[in-house]
C-alpha cells in the first residue's frame, strides 16, 4: 500500500521519532531554563544577593547559593525525568501535569535535603528551599504551558500532525473520527479505518463519507508501516477481546502509538480509574457529581454571581434598552417559551433582537435552516434588526437571562434550553440533556457556538452533566469571555 500523502490528508505530517525528538528537546530546554531561573530568583529574594556563601564542613570548601542553585536544578531535572514527564504520550494525552510537576519537584527537594545531610551543609536556608520549590513549580508549569501553546498552534496550522488509523467501522469508530476532526489541536488526523469483517464493511458502514476503508483489521500489521501510520486507535465495541489482544501483539515491534477506546466518550478522564483486579485491568467510573448537595452549591454560586453581574450591568442594560427603542418598534424584552429541567416550560428573557413578527415568519424560513436536527439556525436571518445583529454577535441579548437564573429557572452554566417545537423531535438520548437546569453558557458556547451541529451540542451537554463540578463551571464562565468578545462561532 502506498504511503498516504500529506495533501490528501490535509496537513504536513512529521516522522514520529523526529516529532518526539523536537518536543522532548523543547521540554528539556524549557524545564532546565525555568529551574535555573527559579533557584536564582529564590536566592535574590531570600538573600538580596547571589553571592551568599554555603560552607561544607567535611570537605573544607565554600560555595555560593547561586552555584548551589545549579546543583538543585540538576537534582530536580533528574526528578522530573524519573516522573516520566518527558514521555510526550502521557504528557499530551492526559490530565494532571501540574500535579505531577509539583510531586516530582517535591521529591527532588527531599533528595536534595538528604544530599545536604550527607555533605554536612549547616545552615541551609529552609526558606530558600521552599521559595525555590514554589517558584520552580510555577515557572516549569508556565514553561510547559508555553510549549503546549506552541504545539497547539503548530497543529492548528497544519503542522506536526499524526497519521491516525481508526480500527473499526461501527458507530463508535465513526464517533471517534468526528471527535478527532472537531479537535484539530490534538494533532490526530484520521486518515483511514479498517473494517472488522467483510460483513461489517458491507452491511452497515458508519464510515461512509468520513475516511477511506484501507482494509480489514486482520491486515493491521501489514498496513500500518507502508501507510506511514503514527497512531492506531481501536474501537473496542467493534471487536472481541481476543482480537484486540492479537492486534496489540502484532504491533508490538512497530514504532506506532496504540490506544484503545474505552467507549466512554461522555466521561471525563478524572472520573475514570484503571485498577487491577486479579490481574485483570478494570475501568472504574466514579459517581456523577450532580448530587443534591452539589446542586445546592451550584444554586448558591448561580444566585450570588448573577446578583453581582446584574447590579454591575445596570448601566449597560439602560443603554441597550434605549438603542432597541430608538431603532425598532416593539418592547425591549422578548419572552420566549423554553423547556427547562425535566422538560418544565418557562419564559426565557432576552433583549429583543428581531422584528415583532419574527415567530410568525419562522415557518417560511425553515427551508433555509443551516443546521441538522431540530434546531433552527440561519446566518443571515432577515428577521434580525440592525442593533439585534450586534447584540447576537456578542451575546448581549442573553444578559436578561440573569433574571431566569435568579428565579431558579436557569443556571449560569448548563445545556441550552430548547424551544418546545424542537423538543418534540428529541430522541430519548437527546432528552438526557434536560436532566439539569439549562444554562446561559456551557461547553457548546466555548466550543463553537452556532457552528456546532445539534448532535455535537448534545454530546457536549452530556459530557458536562457527567463531569460537573464547581471548578468546571468557573472554567467555562472564564472561557466564555473570550469566546463572546471575539464572537467565535456566532451567527
Amino acid at each position: 500500500m502506498a504511503r498516504l500523502d500529506d495533501e490528501r490528508s490535509g496537513g504536513v505530517f512529521i516522522d514520529a521519532r523526529q516529532r518526539r525528538r523536537i518536543v522532548t528537546t523543547a521540554l528539556i530546554v524549557g524545564d532546565v531554563a525555568m529551574l535555573i531561573v527559579a533557584t536564582l530568583l529564590a536566592t535574590v529574594l531570600r538573600f538580596n544577593s547571589l553571592l551568599e556563601p554555603v560552607d561544607f564542613e567535611n570537605i573544607g570548601i565554600t560555595i555560593t547559593f547561586w552555584q548551589l542553585s545549579f546543583v538543585l536544578s540538576a537534582v530536580w531535572f533528574v526528578s522530573i525525568a524519573a516522573e516520566g514527564l518527558y514521555d510526550i504520550e502521557s504528557l499530551f494525552w492526559g490530565a494532571g501535569e501540574l500535579r505531577r510537576v509539583a510531586r516530582a519537584l517535591a521529591l527532588g527537594v527531599v533528595g536534595f535535603i538528604l544530599l545536604t545531610f550527607a555533605l554536612k551543609m549547616p545552615g541551609l536556608s529552609r526558606a530558600w528551599t521552599l521559595i525555590a520549590w514554589a517558584l520552580a513549580v510555577v515557572l516549569v508549569w508556565c514553561g510547559r504551558l508555553g510549549i503546549r501553546g506552541w504545539l497547539r498552534h503548530q497543529r492548528l496550522s497544519g503542522r506536526m500532525l499524526r497519521r491516525t488509523l481508526i480500527v473499526g467501522t461501527n458507530a463508535e469508530a465513526a464517533e471517534l473520527v468526528a471527535v478527532l476532526r472537531s479537535a484539530p489541536d490534538t494533532g490526530l488526523v484520521p486518515v483511514g479505518c479498517l473494517a472488522a469483517t467483510h460483513a461489517d464493511r458491507l452491511a452497515l458502514d458508519y464510515m461512509t463519507g468520513t475516511v477511506p476503508v484501507l482494509g480489514y483489521a486482520r491486515e493491521l500489521s501489514a498496513i500500518v508501516g507502508p501507510a506511514g501510520i503514527d497512531t492506531v486507535i481501536v474501537a473496542t465495541s467493534a471487536f472481541e477481546h481476543e482480537v484486540i489482544s492479537r492486534m496489540i501483539a502484532e504491533l508490538r515491534g512497530q514504532d506506532v502509538s496504540i490506544h484503545i477506546s474505552s467507549g466512554l466518550l461522555e466521561v471525563l478522564t478524572s472520573r475514570l480509574w484503571v485498577r487491577e483486579v486479579a490481574g485483570i485491568p478494570l475501568i472504574t467510573v466514579k459517581r456523577v457529581s450532580l448530587s443534591r448537595t452539589n446542586l445546592a452549591v451550584k444554586r448558591t454560586f448561580d444566585v450570588v454571581v448573577s446578583l453581582v453581574l446584574l447590579i454591575l450591568g445596570l448601566p449597560l442594560w439602560a443603554l441597550i434598552a434605549g438603542l432597541i427603542k430608538l431603532t425598532s418598534a416593539g418592547p425591549v424584552f422578548y419572552r420566549q417559551r423554553r423547556l427547562g429541567q425535566f422538560g418544565r416550560e418557562f419564559r426565557m428573557f432576552k433583549f429583543r433582537s428581531m422584528v415583532m413578527d419574527a415567530d410568525a415568519r419562522l415557518a417560511e424560513l425553515q427551508e433555509h435552516n443551516e443546521v441538522a436536527g431540530p434546531m433552527f439556525k440561519m446566518k443571515d436571518d432577515p428577521r434580525v434588526t440592525r442593533v439585534g445583529s450586534v447584540m447576537r454577535k456578542f451575546s448581549i441579548d442573553e444578559l436578561p437571562q440573569l433574571l431566569n437564573v435568579i428565579r431558579g429557572e436557569m443556571s449560569l452554566v448548563g445545556p441550552r434550553p430548547p424551544i418546545p417545537s424542537e423538543a418534540t423531535r428529541y430522541t430519548p438520548h437527546d432528552w438526557r440533556r434536560l436532566e439539569v437546569p439549562p444554562g446561559m453558557t456551557g461547553l457548546w458556547q466555548v466550543s463553537g457556538r452556532s457552528q456546532l451541529s445539534f448532535a455535537e451540542m448534545v454530546r457536549l451537554d452530556l459530557f458536562y452533566i457527567e463531569n460537573w463540578n464547581v471548578a468546571l463551571d468557573i472554567s467555562l464562565i472564564l472561557r466564555t469571555i473570550p469566546a463572546v468578545l471575539f464572537a467565535r462561532g456566532a451567527y
